[in-house]
């Protein structure tokens, strides 16, 4: 078993790439909110204040008409409904109503109290403009503007908020603003620049309409406030400086530079005798996943590299024995006046160095394809019991716990100990025993066999390439290699078991 490795804590991708979309998806929508809030921030604030200004506008205006009109009220109210009235515009293409029309010519003249008051309400309303930049216009029972900063002597009952006020209701709406000028470029980002907010109040004496008040103004735009706000945005830069910085160091800190690592890594290994060795910083979970992918990777590329180097070696050196026998006997064969007990053994000699050549290159073929044929799947002994029986009538075969499953497929188990019984029986076994075993999370299978057993000098050899002790019984040395490169491809191993008697391998999965 291998030894269980605790791995450092690090963080999933998908949890590094969702906190970098809530930090970047937070800059705009911020932004976005910040200025239509404040829109309708600004237009309520202009709102609540027209209504402030018209309530003590029609408390000033209803105490100015009952002393013209020479009679001291039982009762004076100068709010409609005797309730509070609170800011409730929103700036939206909804709620935003056309231009105000124009102003048309009065109805008739106003009645005497209204003439007499007039010229103290224009006092007062061109005394209050000057702070507050707000239009003051005073209205008859009719709709008539008998004083005020503008549109004086003239008609204004056909709109509509005034129509409401002289129905008894406070009537607040934001309208369209028609500018003689033309606005900055930059205004057209606050939809409160470009709107006009106007205010009709009734005026009540004595439960009687005597008129209306009708304010207006332009809301604060945006970027007047932004600059009284200049302090504030200061910090808020700061912090979309500091968010845009950590958002860059978090993909730098665990996506590129890891990657880059990797690429390098990647890029330099196999050049020479550099072998490929994992980044000091590997990120992410996913990209040390990788990484250890990475290096199983090149474990194998190498590895394959040298038995290829290895096995060229080998190949040349076991084909040179046949191929001089083959030449030699060739020569011989020339020869008419060759007797023929002679010559049939030169034939045989023929015969034996082609089917060595032909065994040899058929295990060559077998361990290059040993990655192919290695498929993971599920078996049990009972399931091949029958082919390998019929393989080998000579091997006597017990299976202990046969019904276990096996993580391999079928044909590739049966593959590998054909190999593996073909040495016992090369090496004069008569019994061999198949054992099924768990051994924690792996699952293990061992052949042991009553043959002679493997010497301690031969135990570190068995399982190198062209490693035999029958080559002149036709061994290649082959067979236990085959077994190995295909067991490495599933992910197990192959060892060699100490045994008091016989063989033993054992085959690890997992």
């Amino acid at each position: 078993m291998y030894p269980r490795v605790t791995r450092k804590w690090r963080p999933r991708l998908w949890t590094v790439v969702l906190l970098v979309l809530a930090l970047v998806l937070c800059l705009p929508f911020a932004g976005l909110i910040l200025f239509r809030f404040y829109d309708s921030q600004l237009v309520q604030q202009t709102e609540e204040s027209l209504l402030t200004q018209a309530a003590v506008m029609s408390a000033v205006y209803a105490e100015l008409y009952v002393g013209a009109a020479g009679a001291e009220p039982r009762r004076r109210a100068a709010i409609s409904g005797q309730r509070a009235v609170f800011p409730s515009l929103s700036v939206t293409s909804e709620t935003v109503l056309p231009p105000r029309p124009d102003a048309r010519p009065p109805s008739g003249p106003s009645g005497a109290p209204y003439r007499e008051i007039a010229p103290r309400l224009t006092r007062i309303a061109d005394a209050a403009q000057a702070q507050t930049l707000a239009g003051y216009r005073f209205l008859d029972a009719r709709g008539n503007v008998f004083a005020g900063t503008a549109e004086t002597d003239t008609f204004l009952g056909h709109v509509d908020e005034v129509q409401g006020a002289l129905a008894g209701q406070t009537v607040s709406v934001a309208r369209t603003r028609v500018r003689a000028d033309t606005p900055p470029a930059l205004y057209t980002f606050s939809r409160g620049a470009r709107v006009r907010v106007f205010v009709a109040m009734p005026v009540f004496v004595d439960q009687t309409l005597i008129g209306a008040v009708y304010l207006s103004r332009t809301p604060n735009h945006i970027f007047r406030f932004l600059y009284g706000e200049r302090f504030n945005l200061a910090k808020a830069a700061a912090f979309v400086a500091l968010s845009t910085t950590l958002i860059g160091y978090v993909f730098w800190r665990f996506i590129t530079r890891p990657i880059r690592q990797l690429i390098q890594r990647s890029q330099s290994a196999g050049h020479g005798s550099q072998a490929w060795e994992p980044p000091d910083q590997l990120g992410t979970r996913e990209i040390e996943e990788l990484s250890h992918s990475f290096q199983s990777l090149t474990e194998r590329l190498q590895s394959k590299q040298d038995a290829l180097k290895t096995y060229t070696a080998h190949v040349t050196h076991e084909l040179k024995s046949p191929l001089t026998s083959l030449k030699g006997a060739a020569e011989l064969l020339r020869d008419d006046d060759l007797p023929p007990e002679q010559k049939q053994r030169l034939l045989d000699t023929v015969d034996k160095g082609g089917k060595r050549m032909e065994d040899l290159l058929a295990n060559m073929r077998a361990f290059s394809l040993a990655d192919q044929s290695a498929v993971a799947g599920t078996c049990c002994l009972y399931d091949i019991q029958a082919q390998i029986s019929r393989a080998f009538p000579d091997l006597t075969l017990k299976l202990e716990q046969g019904s276990l499953p096996l993580p391999v497929e079928a044909r590739t188990l049966r593959i590998m100990l054909t190999h593996i019984l073909e040495n016992s029986q090369q090496h004069g076994a008569l019994e061999t025993v198949l054992t099924v075993y768990q051994d924690g999370a792996a699952t293990c299978l061992r052949i042991s066999d009553d043959g002679p057993g493997i010497s301690a000098g031969n135990t570190g050899k068995v399982l190198q390439p062209f490693f035999t002790t029958k080559r002149d019984a036709g061994g290649t040395g082959m067979g236990l290699n085959i077994v190995k490169a295909t067991m490495e491809a599933l992910g197990g191993r192959l060892s060699v078991v100490p045994a008091d008697r016989g063989a033993c391998f054992l085959l690890t999965f997992g």
